[in-house]
């Protein structure tokens, strides 16, 4: 990957990290039944998981090209 495809990499990534924190569901207010609960907790981590991984890729990428 050359210096180029590398800047628009992190352009993508710093958009899809600006959408997956939009849509990152915090927790529901009012009872939850166990399955509704368990469900939100998932899908909380799941988008978690995926900000990290790109936030991850970003830091790497970032220093490869010496950005700070």
């Amino acid at each position: 990957m050359n210096d180029d495809d590398k800047r628009a990499r992190l352009r993508e990534i710093e958009t899809d990290l600006d959408a997956l924190r939009r849509e990152l569901p915090g927790p529901v207010d009012g009872p939850l039944d166990a399955n509704e609960a368990a469900e939100n907790l998932q899908e909380r981590e799941e988008t978690a998981g995926r900000i990290e991984d790109l936030e991850e890729e970003r830091t790497r990428l970032r220093d490869e090209l010496g950005v700070s």
